[in-house]
């Protein structure tokens, strides 16, 4: 549980960006850093008019919008009904890349097609009486 409740840490934010003396802004820093940063460099560095805050900006935003844009996320395979009220949902944890699959020989299309059907075999070991139904996107 934080120290400072999420009311208090947003009205110090709050207090240290538009009105804030020295004080204020050490508290806020001290409470929320990243809070801190990212707050005063939108306001001050990409609204406003200073340098400084706007390098930060670019050093709190960018890696995340890297990683956000250029990093490999989970792939959804696709989801099936596996009984009454229960359903089954299969994703990748660790998307493969164009070199491994040129590597191994196979194509993402026949990947994602021995997926879906292991995942339906192995349903259909554990419920023999349901009806599988598959939809894909």
């Amino acid at each position: 549980m934080p120290l400072v409740p999420a009311a208090a840490r947003r009205q110090l934010l709050s207090r240290a960006v538009f009105r804030g003396g020295l004080l204020v802004n050490v508290l806020a820093f001290a409470v929320q850093p990243t809070g801190y940063l990212k707050r005063m460099s939108m306001i001050r560095g990409v609204r406003g008019s200073s340098l400084a805050w706007k390098f930060v900006a670019v050093g709190v935003y960018s890696p995340s919008t890297v990683k956000k844009i250029f990093g490999r996320q989970p792939e959804a395979l696709g989801s099936w009904v596996a009984g009454t009220g229960s359903f089954v949902k299969v994703t990748t944890t660790k998307p493969v890349s164009k070199k491994e699959l040129k590597r191994s020989g196979t194509t993402r299309k026949a990947m994602r097609g021995a997926i879906i059907a292991q995942a339906v075999a192995d349903t259909a070991a554990k419920n023999p009486d349901a009806k599988i139904v598959v939809k894909t996107k």
